[in-house]
């Protein structure tokens, strides 16, 4: 394993570092996150690294990740590992005869113990812990036991699978295309649809084996696919960092082109490392590699430079975070909604009670007048109404993913399964506080995404529309409005005023990155885009509000725009910390701009 994996690997590894220093934002994480797992790559525990670092709400994308392809590798070495242990433990506690046959069943018997298992967790796991299925070998050592019970089916075995050969190699092939056509990024992965690639390959090799002169193996043993076969752990190696770099570089932006002039050079750049170091290392062995002591102290050799080298950007991120240049984009980054971490996660409802508390802030706390209520774009907008009413004491009750309609938050796009419950207990909430003296409510939402538009970060980096069709638009905004009046006519009778705020401006790229990587003028946006983006979400808030006295829409468009531009700086502040999420600063700003409006709570 040493030598047919861990020298290209560091060739590859130091590449990507280099390239994260160059053309990754400066002092950024995505820079940290590189360095962090490089480290995990050096010891083959990136799998785990990965588990930890992927998935929750404001995480990163995976294209930021130039490193995520190695959890692969990491499994696989974590199985090389643990499975001669088992085989000892195997032959160990056996008394039956050492004789070749009896041991080789004695194997297959454990390998399917191993696959049944192991299967049967990845299908239980994958829908409520999908990347603890996705990422770790417990869930995945049933695709390495099918693969062992193959390497050790007997020549008697595939003999007598001769009549069947042909016809398992081209099922195999089938589900192997089948599987690339079908299965996409809504598919719960690995789950029950692993089954298809896993027994696809397994079948096909079992063709292939039983019968040397079949149409699929011929087809397969062609030049051109033994060529891709040579260099497929190279290209592997190199394709994701490429890949992922250069979307960096590019704020996320997609191009179909591009992208295929890099698998190409990702291709060529395979060929050189299959000449120069996997091959010469795998076949003649040279310098350290030719005796299995001296191999494995290359090994560890490796791993420690890896180290080093992941050290070297992390020192190299750290000098840039002392440099004057930076200092904006590392303040707008850091600048975030003071009370997230206590008032917005689902653990602080969901635990017991909401969390009085930690959650109001300002004068007599015991007695709040306004409560803020809704998504992420909720959450950042709490110093813009302490800012707005700095007298009295507000109340949040936030949850990222959660619009605030109650009636509409079962059925709207890409909502979290506890917001009903949610929503229903910060109504009663409500109506509990209104006699301990409430006077009103702000509502804030990030409203286009749960009526199925996509963002203008998607819409402009991938070139075209991407929304959703008519149909879809029409019914969802009908349902919305429908339980938003039902809403807000509640809360009329509760006898509280309501303040809607309407959709944030929101950028194509994220301004910190953005900023950081082009400059000030790249990153504005055209008051023109977000204006066509956000009518038909804004017009349908109004329909609704407008029917109801007690009930004001807040308009924040003017804040961020002039007639032409919405702007990522003012004054020398970055407004944004994502391309939608505004800064804590610039929330305190929009509070003292719109203090006037939102006085209008209190009578």
């Amino acid at each position: 394993r040493v030598r047919r994996l861990m020298p290209a690997g560091l060739v590859v590894v130091a590449v990507t570092l280099l390239l994260g220093a160059l053309f990754m934002p400066p002092a950024s994480d995505e820079q940290r996150a590189l360095a962090r797992s490089a480290m995990a790559v050096a010891f083959f525990g990136s799998n785990v690294f990965f588990f930890q670092k992927t998935g929750g709400y404001f995480d990163d994308p995976s294209f930021s990740l130039p490193l995520l392809h190695t959890w692969s590798l990491a499994i696989e070495e974590q199985y090389y590992l643990i499975w001669p242990l088992l085989m000892v433990l195997v032959f160990f506690f056996s008394r039956a005869p050492r004789a070749g046959g009896s041991m080789r069943m004695r194997v297959i018997s454990a390998l399917g113990i191993m696959l049944l298992a192991s299967l049967a967790l990845c299908i239980v796991t994958t829908p409520e812990h999908h990347n603890a299925a996705f990422y770790l070998l417990p869930a995945r050592v049933w695709e390495f036991a099918i693969g062992g019970i193959v390497g050790l089916m007997s020549a008697a075995a595939y003999a007598r699978l001769l009549r069947w050969a042909e016809g398992l190699a081209v099922l195999g092939l089938a589900l192997i295309v089948y599987s690339v056509l079908a299965l996409d990024h809504r598919t719960p992965f690995p789950g029950w649809a692993a089954i298809l690639p896993v027994f696809g390959t397994a079948s096909l090799i079992v063709g292939l084996t039983a019968n040397e002169h079949g149409l699929v193996r011929r087809a397969l043993a062609s030049r051109p696919m033994v060529f891709i076969g040579l260099l497929s752990y190279s290209w592997y190696l190199w394709h994701w960092p490429l890949l992922s770099i250069y979307r960096i570089y590019n704020l996320g932006a997609q191009n179909l082109g591009h992208n295929a002039l890099i698998i190409v050079l990702a291709l060529g750049l395979a060929w050189l490392s299959f000449v120069w170091i996997e091959r010469p290392i795998r076949l003649h062995r040279p310098w350290f590699f030719g005796q299995v002591r001296s191999t494995l102290f290359a090994g560890l050799g490796i791993s420690l430079a890896t180290l080093i080298m992941a050290g070297g950007l992390w020192t190299w991120r750290s000098h840039q975070r002392t440099l004057e240049k930076y200092r904006p984009v590392l303040e707008a980054r850091s600048d975030l909604p003071p009370y997230q971490k206590d008032c917005s996660p689902p653990e602080t409802w969901q635990q017991g009670a909401l969390a009085r508390e930690k959650c109001i802030h300002g004068p007599d706390r015991t007695h709040p007048k306004v409560l803020l209520w809704g998504d992420s774009h909720a959450d950042h907008m709490m110093p813009m109404v302490m800012a707005a009413l700095p007298d009295v004491a507000v109340y949040q009750l936030t949850m990222a993913g959660c619009i605030p309609i109650i009636g509409y938050d079962s059925r709207a796009a890409s909502v979290l399964k506890f917001c009903p419950e949610f929503n229903r207990r910060v109504l009663q909430e409500i109506s509990d506080l209104k006699a301990n003296g409430l006077e009103g409510v702000v509502i804030s939402a990030r409203w286009p995404s749960y009526l199925w538009h996509q963002s203008i970060a998607l819409v402009e980096q991938q070139g075209g529309s991407v929304e959703a069709d008519a149909k879809k638009l029409a019914l969802a905004r009908a349902d919305m409005q429908g339980s938003l009046d039902t809403m807000l006519s509640t809360l009329e009778s509760i006898g509280v005023r309501v303040a809607v705020i309407a959709p944030t401006p929101e950028m194509i790229y994220s301004p910190p990155k953005c900023i950081a990587l082009r400059g000030e003028s790249y990153c504005n946006v055209q008051r023109k885009i977000n204006e066509i983006f956000l009518e038909d979400t804004t017009t349908a808030l109004s329909e609704v509000i407008n029917r109801h006295s007690n009930t004001h829409l807040v308009q924040l468009m003017n804040f961020f725009c002039d007639e032409q531009t919405c702007y990522a700086v003012r004054n020398g502040n970055i407004l944004y910390f994502d391309s939608n999420h505004i800064t804590a600063t610039t929330s305190r700003d929009l509070g003292r701009y719109l203090a006037s409006e939102l006085n209008w709570l209190r009578n």
